[in-house]
């Protein structure tokens, strides 16, 4: 392909976004994945409970995830945003079928972590077509996972916890990696002062309102490419609006 400076873009062009949100369960993040415009749930765990939405039967093997995500980009549909509820129920999928691949009896089988890295290409191939949804067709993917309490090694600071994503390190960092949006769903906390033996303390407690941040914080794990505000209400208007204001 020939190239000129003239094919040269000055302007970024915004295309459907890439969103991993995680967070503990019952947080809310299914409940917001069905906020999104004409939602398909990938079903890999069963967590719809009576949120009613259009979504798969429970899908327990690798060959028919890829085979849903190939329909929805062959075949014309209405839907217009691809959840995979969750990654951390698809990860022992991949996981399965590396095993049946390789011959292994488990993951952890070759040693050295090996098992792990040789599943990778097929969380890659997952993702490639996730991105060939939302490149060609212009389909919003929304990724879940719950979150897990994990010692963060900060070569800047001495070690801490942290929620992180319920996955292998080097799967969650390519979700990490090609997601516009990782968001940390959470119930919001305050202060509140209590006095007793006319000594003052503070203690934190849980206000009922569900966030999404949308910023790293020591505590969790958080990114965005958008410039958006540290945290959100858990809503996909909110989600929207923000990213259309920046």
């Amino acid at each position: 392909m020939a190239f000129s400076l003239a094919d040269i873009k000055n302007k970024a062009t915004l295309k459907p976004p890439r969103i991993l949100i995680h967070g503990k369960p019952g947080v809310g993040k299914t409940t917001i994945a069905s906020e999104f415009p004409s939602p398909i749930f990938l079903m890999t765990e069963d967590g719809l409970g009576i949120i009613d939405v259009p979504h798969t039967e429970l899908l327990k093997n690798y060959d028919d995830v890829i085979d849903v995500l190939k329909s929805l980009l062959a075949e014309d549909h209405k839907y217009k945003t691809v959840v995979i509820d969750s990654l951390d129920h698809l990860e022992p999928i991949i996981f399965e079928k590396t095993c049946k691949a390789e011959g292994f009896t488990s993951i952890e089988q070759p040693g050295y972590g090996k098992g792990y890295t040789m599943s990778l290409r097929y969380t890659r191939e997952i993702i490639d077509l996730l991105n060939e949804l939302r490149n060609q067709k212009g389909i919003i993917v929304c990724m879940l996972a719950h979150s897990v309490i994990k010692r963060f090694e900060d070569p800047t600071s001495e070690a801490y916890d942290r929620y992180e994503i319920k996955l292998n390190a080097k799967h969650g960092y390519l979700y990490q990696e090609v997601s516009d949006i990782v968001g940390f769903a959470d119930f919001k906390t305050g202060t509140v002062v209590e006095k007793s033996r006319g000594q003052e303390r503070k203690r934190a407690v849980s206000t009922g309102e569900r966030v999404l941040y949308c910023e790293e914080r020591p505590s969790f794990l958080a990114k965005n490419r958008y410039g958006l505000p540290p945290e959100l209400p858990l809503k996909w208007e909110a989600i929207k609006k923000a990213i259309k204001n920046n």
